[in-house]
């Protein structure tokens, strides 16, 4: 066998060079987003977190005066232009780059339920939350031309919309080519089924046209004209199980053709001829007894009643108008296309069901019921999927193959350029409507219409369609109808662990807690020590201590107490107001939550690793319990693991210590800010990077891939002044474990000078 190669994933026999090209070596490699703060708090106005299930669903703010426009007053509406605009100081030049915000008030919404006619149809509900939307109202008048008019009012703005809806989005109609339905409804149900139900009445019994008096027997056809040699004749009855039967023969002219199929004694009851003969045609028994003539010319019958264009979507219901127990057969194709007959054993003026599937009806055989017996036909005649029809282009397409040029059947003719509208928004009809031609009957989507305003054009108001709605939009409202039930909802600890949880789907860098409860502060720990574990998404926590009334800030006791609970390298945690302008430009004193946003605002505001020591922040003023200052408890408070500010005289306020909670050692890893940022900064980056991994190949080239990879992070680590220096690098692979070790060095701030200053004597001398 020749010699080949095995290259770039394929065996290769032909001689020649080949290549691959290896574009890895210009890949990118970056590091993690900096500058997202999460913030936890409660606001009147923006959806609550006990509403969002969704990442997309987050309230996300990148420019402070967004939070001015989603909250209407609040904690929220507050804390967001103190996290954009933390500091005043020149190391710090910004603050917050996005902000993602946990309403934690169960706040609800106000809602209204309008009805028409046939009952209750569109539930209207406040776009925004809390019960401020209770002042929304809306009215429902007739449009100028056609349709609604919308009318939406919110305090003084004003939303309103003309002629929405009336129009016909399609025309659905029957035409009975002479033998097909003679009645035809049609429907649009639940799930914007298209349903149109059929009745063939008039069809008198055939019994005069039949003569089988014979046992058992075979049937013989022949023609009167010698050239009727390419038609065939059909014939219909029973077979001698009792089972419904036919027998096509081709015709030999005036020569008899003696059929196969013996049919049971005085059960052939009709025939039809296919094609067009020049002479009658004979249908006789065994014996020479003829059972029909059939007339010359094309496609005709005996005995029955052809069908043309009678479509169906279902079982077929045979019913009588008088006394009778005689047998009619229906002829035609089953769901799936393939002939079937089916006999029904009459029962008088009582309708008889069959259980037969039938996409058409190609004939009813009478020729057993009497002459006086009317017959009369029902049945489902066609019907759209909820699953297969789900456009209207593809319920046009559904009815308008089964139409047959000049001949007729279903006409459905779009009267819209929304070809892709989904029949389920159409309205649902109570009752049917006339679609034999020349009716010509529009259908609507009037209350789909009205929602779709609604929802496209207001700011104030959302609307759906409530189960079960029937025949289109609501009614006209007598008085605007105003929106109620709307709450600010009752803040309970499970809010809050619940918005963290929730926050779990995020990546941000930082979470504060807007509240002084040190339940929640515990919570908030635990979150940020899962997502620096197996959460993969490192974060610190801020939070403001408090008082046991949680109304003022805490005394000494309280705040060193309240940080040796949490005793955590994840949380800072801060105990003094500050006073700040609010969003109405009034000064105003915030509680200890708002200045540990301040601190979230001004790390995110900074670089990573940049400490907030001896950092002046955007604050008027600072005010602590009176057991406790800044000057003379700097020392006890700093081991207690309490970050605070103090005031320096004709300059500004500025952090004392960049210190998080953590009081077990001194290790600066742990118990430094500004250095547990970098290590959760790294860490997050090198993991996330080397994932990069997973999957490949397990062989040398992905080995030395990876350690070019976690070179190319950790040097941009250090150019970026994050880690000082990496050393001790390892990467080896044992079975599917890649085992990556690595020691760093994350940047730390300088907090002490220490100097000694020598004093000497210098020999001097008179000039």
């Amino acid at each position: 066998m020749p010699t080949s190669i095995f290259f770039n994933g394929r065996l290769i026999s032909i001689p020649g060079s080949y290549s691959v090209v290896d574009a890895s070596g210009l890949e990118q490699v970056g590091l993690g987003a900096v500058g997202i703060v999460a913030v936890l708090g409660t606001g009147e106005g923006g959806k609550p977190a006990n509403e969002i299930s969704e990442l997309k669903d987050f309230i996300v703010i990148t420019k402070p005066e967004q939070g001015q426009s989603i909250f209407r007053s609040g904690d929220l509406r507050e804390v967001i232009p103190m996290l954009f605009a933390p500091a005043k100081d020149p190391s710090i030049l910004g603050g917050a780059v996005q902000v993602v915000v946990m309403k934690v008030n169960p706040a609800t919404r106000s809602s209204a339920t309008l009805s028409n006619g046939s009952g209750n149809c569109m539930l209207v509900e406040s776009a925004d939350y809390g019960a401020f939307t209770g002042q929304v109202n809306l009215s429902i008048a007739d449009g100028t031309v056609q349709g609604k008019k919308v009318t939406i009012i919110f305090e003084d703005t004003t939303e309103a919309g003309d002629d929405i809806g009336g129009d016909h989005l399609f025309n659905l109609k029957y035409t009975n080519p002479g033998n097909g339905w003679t009645t035809m409804t049609g429907q649009v149900k639940a799930s914007g089924i298209i349903e149109c139900m059929a009745t063939r009445t008039a069809m008198t019994g055939k019994d005069g046209d039949i003569t089988d008096s014979a046992g058992d027997h075979t049937v013989t056809v022949v023609s009167g004209a010698a050239g009727d040699t390419t038609q065939q004749v059909v014939v219909y009855g029973l077979d001698v199980s009792n089972n419904p039967q036919q027998e096509t023969l081709n015709l030999n002219g005036t020569t008899p053709v003696v059929g196969t199929k013996v049919f049971k004694t005085a059960s052939v009851w009709g025939g039809k001829i296919i094609g067009t003969t020049a002479g009658a045609v004979v249908v006789s028994e065994t014996t020479g007894a003829t059972i029909m003539t059939i007339t010359a010319g094309s496609g005709t019958s005996k005995g029955l009643y052809l069908g043309q264009c009678m479509y169906g979507a279902g079982a077929v219901t045979l019913v009588a108008d008088g006394a009778t127990t005689k047998i009619a057969l229906v002829v035609g194709t089953s769901a799936t296309g393939a002939a079937q007959m089916e006999k029904f054993t009459l029962t008088g003026a009582v309708p008889v069901v069959g259980t037969a599937v039938w996409s058409e009806i190609t004939a009813i055989v009478l020729g057993d019921v009497e002459v006086a017996r009317a017959i009369t036909a029902s049945g489902k005649a066609a019907t759209t999927s909820a699953t297969v029809q789900t456009t209207l282009q593809k319920c046009a397409d559904y009815f308008n193959a089964r139409y047959i040029a000049t001949v007729g059947g279903y006409t459905f003719t779009l009267n819209t350029g929304m070809t892709t509208f989904d029949p389920a928004d159409l309205d649902v009809m109570t009752s049917s409507v006339s679609i034999l031609s020349p009716a010509d009957p529009g259908f609507h989507a009037d209350l789909w219409a009205v929602i779709d305003w609604i929802n496209d054009n207001s700011q104030y108001a959302v609307a759906s369609a409530i189960a079960g709605a029937k025949d289109g939009a609501p009614s006209n409202t007598s008085a605007p109808v105003f929106l109620s039930g709307g709450s600010e909802g009752t803040t309970l600890a499970t809010h809050w662990q619940a918005a963290l949880n929730l926050l779990k789907k995020a990546y941000v860098n930082s979470v504060v807690v807007l509240t002084g409860d040190p339940a929640i502060h515990a919570a908030l720990d635990a979150h940020c020590a899962y997502m620096c574990g197996i959460g993969r998404m490192e974060r610190d926590g801020f939070a403001g201590a408090m008082n046991a009334g949680l109304d003022d800030v805490p005394s000494k006791t309280e705040f060193k107490t309240q940080a040796v609970d949490l005793n955590s390298r994840h949380v800072r945690l801060c105990g003094q107001a500050i006073e700040r302008y609010n969003v109405a430009g009034e000064r105003t004193e915030f509680m200890p939550p708002f200045q540990a946003a301040v601190l979230a605002g001004m790390q995110s505001g900074g670089p990573v690793g940049q400490s907030l020591t001896h950092k002046y922040a955007n604050v008027l003023s600072l005010r602590q319990d009176t057991s406790w200052n800044p000057t003379d408890d700097a020392e006890e408070m700093i081991q207690g693991g309490c970050c605070f500010m103090e005031a320096m005289e004709g300059i500004g306020r500025r952090v004392v210590r960049n210190i998080t909670t953590y009081l077990v050692d001194d290790n600066i890893a742990y118990c430094e800010g500004s250095v547990n940022q970098a290590v959760n900064f790294a860490v997050y980056s090198f993991r996330t990077n080397m994932e990069w991994a997973v999957g490949k190949q397990g062989f040398a080239g992905t080995i030395n891939a990876c350690k070019g990879l976690a070179i190319g992070t950790l040097g941009l680590l250090v150019d970026e002044g994050i880690l000082v220096a990496y050393q001790s690098l390892d990467i080896e692979l044992i079975v599917d474990v890649l085992e990556v070790s690595i020691q760093i060095a994350p940047i730390i701030p300088i907090n002490f000078v220490k100097n000694t200053i020598h004093l000497v004597t210098i020999a001097q001398s008179a000039a």
